[in-house]
């Protein structure tokens, strides 16, 4: 991989525990390269990509859990073991996605912040991410009115804007042979490519990334 990105994309779903985790990372490609940095919701989770929260599935995920935070230090706290994992209901990210673009949209020059705050909501606080006033709260935040926030997140245009976002992310997803996330996609002069891993530090450094 050439050693010197023009710009970067992150392909993510905010209910992916792994991109969750890898924020320290991203952060630190974002302050060590000061490129344009692009976040790209890929759907990967959404709607027919979700499921039920069953007990199989939910300790399969807190066990997944516990690996990221120890790889990374992000918490995954027991208030989200016991009030989302254990109480069962629906694994979807579109709305938790439709927030993102929402708020992201009105700030965008946070969009790392608002993913991470999001995020936290539920692997930190234990809240449910389908309720529409628990997303609220993170749009308050970032200046957005609450009850406009609320109603613009089924709104026509917004839906089809974020169908947009995540069909250029799966596009992107299939031109680079993707098939889970988080991916960084790194543009060069050479042209545009996947970084084999954000979590092992040789091919951070190949970007010029010191972790």
């Amino acid at each position: 991989m050439a050693t010197q990105p023009h710009s970067f994309e992150l392909l993510f779903d905010p209910l992916c525990g792994w991109c969750y985790g890898a924020h320290p990372i991203v952060r630190a490609v974002i302050k060590q390269q000061a490129k344009p940095f692009k976040l790209t919701p890929t759907g990967l989770f959404a709607r027919d990509g979700g499921r039920e929260m069953d007990a199989g599935f939910a300790a399969y995920a807190w066990q997944n859990d516990q690996r990221i935070m120890k790889m990374t230090g992000q918490v995954f706290s027991d208030a989200y073991k016991q009030d989302v994992l254990d109480a069962g209901g629906r694994f979807d990210s579109w709305l938790m996605t439709v927030a993102f673009h929402l708020i992201e949209t009105h700030t965008p020059a946070q969009g790392l912040e608002v993913l991470e705050a999001l995020q936290q909501l539920r692997y930190v606080q234990g809240q449910d991410v389908s309720d529409p006033q628990v997303l609220a709260s993170v749009a308050v935040k970032f200046g957005l009115e609450r009850d406009a926030f609320i109603a613009q997140l089924t709104a026509p245009d917004v839906v089809q804007a974020v169908k947009a976002r995540i069909e250029a992310g799966q596009q992107a997803m299939r031109r680079h042979g993707v098939r889970g996330v988080p991916a960084l996609v790194v543009e060069t002069a050479n042209g545009s490519s996947v970084l084999p891993s954000l979590y092992d530090p040789n091919s951070l450094a190949s970007i010029g990334v010191d972790i």
